[in-house]
């Protein structure tokens, strides 16, 4: 009996005390008031060398993540020279969307409504990013490029492939993609076609490369040829068998894309990397899947900085964490109303004013915090699409994310009419 008490109380106190928050924290700790370009004086001597900043987002339905991704874009920019957005949307859809904000096309609506099919940038708070977005640009000589990074969805892939050979006056006719969306079931017969398809059309792509070139450039014709390489993409995961096979396949051609858009711009514009805490993340994560920033962190090692975010109060919109079962996709209103006290984002809370930018990367190097960062951190639960089961979630935060972002109160985004 002596013996277990022992060993009991051993393993009590070497385990990380939460309800306690390690005093050692504050010294990594920056709060702030509000989100606001003028807010991010913590980053001003963190950047050097950085070619990509990872933001990711603890829920899709949060107004106020896409208002700091707004902040943060414009505060990059201006003050460490990146120009470029990426987001966790389609390639073709990024496309469309960087034509808004070079001044090309001015229909956002339109682009919103035909072109885009993720329902979490169907908001006002997006609308707003865009339109700053395009602003900025107008009274700029250097300015911001949109992309997408994704290939789940291909239907804007496949319009603008046919406004590309419109433009260089080829009939070529594209065949097959009636089905567009990665997590459709498609047959055996479908799978060969599609392939096919994609193949034929990329042949026609090279046996043509000096006359769309000269009909054309270089770098529309690149653009337009990586369009059909996500056609690629895309045939080749949907021949994978379960789901977490295709969300390996997703996030190795969402860094794909990523380092292809780097390296279109000759690696002399940096980045930011737009997704969910679950793809920014160096860790495999979202159903057990090597993650994008995983992957991004093997190529760019400390090149890569990536900020995760948490909050405390507030609330976000989701589907249901058992739609799957159920079949209810409707959207419903999810949140929070307390920060549980024996958690990382009550540590957080702690040090904010109201809100925390906390540096794990620093922190990680002091011995006096090495235990706690490394062991894994309970933090208050978002959602991706789905509200999570449980409302806090218990990972590796520290070794995954080089900093983490904390708002106390956040609200759910407004959708535009």
């Amino acid at each position: 009996m002596k013996n277990f008490l022992q060993v009991l109380l051993l393993t009590i106190f070497n385990l990380p005390c939460f309800s306690q928050c390690n005093p050692e924290l504050k010294n990594y700790a920056a709060g702030f008031d509000k989100i606001s370009i003028t807010s991010f004086s913590f980053l001003d001597n963190e950047l050097e060398n950085v070619q990509i900043v990872g933001y990711g987002e603890d829920t899709h339905g949060t107004a106020e993540f896409t208002l700091l991704a707004q902040e943060l874009m414009l505060y990059l920019s201006e003050n460490h020279g990146f120009r470029l957005l990426i987001l966790e949307t389609g390639f073709g859809e990024g496309q469309y969307l960087n034509d808004y904000i070079q001044g090309k096309n001015n229909d956002l609506k339109f682009i919103m409504n035909n072109r885009n099919q993720t329902w979490r940038y169907r908001t006002k708070e997006f609308y707003q990013l865009m339109n700053n977005l395009k602003e900025y640009n107008r009274t700029h000589s250097e300015k911001i490029y949109l992309y997408g990074c994704e290939m789940q969805y291909v239907l804007s892939d496949i319009s603008r492939i046919k406004d590309y050979l419109k433009l260089v006056g080829s009939t070529f006719k594209i065949n097959n993609f009636e089905k567009f969306n990665l997590w459709e079931n498609f047959d055996e017969k479908e799978k060969v076609s599609y392939f096919n398809s994609y193949a034929e059309l990329k042949k026609h792509f090279i046996d043509n490369y000096k006359e769309f070139k000269s009909k054309s450039s270089e770098k529309e014709y690149q653009i337009a040829f990586h369009l059909v390489e996500v056609l690629g993409q895309f045939v080749t995961t949907i021949n994978q068998t379960n789901w977490r096979r295709k969300g390996e396949f997703r996030d190795t051609y969402m860094c794909e894309n990523i380092e292809w858009i780097m390296n279109l711009h000759q690696n002399q514009k940096k980045a930011v990397y737009w997704a969910h805490n679950a793809h920014v993340g160096d860790w495999v994560d979202n159903g057990n899947v090597d993650v994008t920033g995983h992957h991004l962190r093997r190529i760019y090692g400390d090149y890569y900085f990536n900020i995760a975010t948490d909050f405390g109060k507030g609330e976000f919109i989701a589907y249901p964490a058992d739609a799957h079962q159920t079949g209810n996709w409707r959207f419903d209103v999810f949140g929070h109303d307390q920060v549980f006290k024996d958690s990382f984002s009550y540590c957080l809370q702690k040090l904010g004013k109201p809100n925390t930018f906390f540096n794990f990367r620093k922190a990680r190097r002091d011995n006096a915090l090495f235990k706690y960062l490394n062991s894994e951190l309970t933090t208050m639960s978002g959602a991706g699409a789905q509200v999570r089961s449980n409302k806090s979630e218990t990972k590796k935060l520290g070794t995954a994310f080089d900093a983490v972002i904390y708002l106390n109160k956040t609200s759910k985004i407004n959708w535009e009419e």
